[in-house]
């Protein structure tokens, strides 16, 4: 299988998630990654992550500080969850660990927990931060909404850079931006 994402290719799944490959205790004290035969490999074909039809982008350019729906949703059902995140607070992995993001991760850290209670209560404080003092419902922020009725949530917020952003791109002759900005 190959993972194609804004600017590297990635040949496997496992490929892209080799640093798993050793238990969260020989990371801590520098045990190098000896394949899938460690005894506390990180379960990667066990994840829903690993057999999920549509490839996602788990370590993106540009992290959001929600994990995005559909990736929060996938870790939420997933039986591994609570390994998945020892394994990111272990190795201080970048990226969408366990339905966290790096900054959660670091929160988490510093605040001494290692749940999955800390970890959803983070997220959720993190949506309500976006929506925070919103003149619309809940995922409906807009461009229209920051341009013309001076909503300044988070939502809005990121869609006005999105728009920006493009306009940007347009004058310069380089096309539509594609990518998702820092939410």
């Amino acid at each position: 299988m190959t993972i194609t994402t804004h600017q590297r290719n990635i040949t496997t799944y496992r490929e892209l998630t080799a640093s798993m490959q050793t238990g969260p205790e020989d990371r801590r004290h520098g045990v190098a990654a000896s394949g899938s035969s460690s005894p506390q490999a990180f379960p990667v074909e066990a994840a829903r992550c690993a057999t999920f039809p549509t490839p996602m982008e788990w370590v993106p350019d540009r992290e959001r500080r929600v994990v995005p729906d559909t990736m929060a949703a996938l870790c939420r059902r997933c039986p591994d969850r609570q390994s998945c995140l020892l394994w990111a607070l272990a190795g201080q992995e970048q990226g969408y660990w366990a339905g966290t993001t790096t900054n959660d991760r670091e929160i988490m850290r510093q605040l001494d927990q290692d749940g999955v209670d800390t970890a959803d209560w983070l997220q959720d404080l993190a949506r309500r931060e976006l929506t925070d003092g919103a003149l619309h419902p809940p995922g409906e922020g807009s461009y229209f909404w920051y341009r013309r009725r001076g909503c300044r949530c988070g939502e809005c917020k990121t869609a006005n850079a999105q728009a920006r952003a493009q306009e940007r791109a347009r004058a310069k002759g380089a096309g539509p931006v594609t990518t998702l900005l820092w939410g």
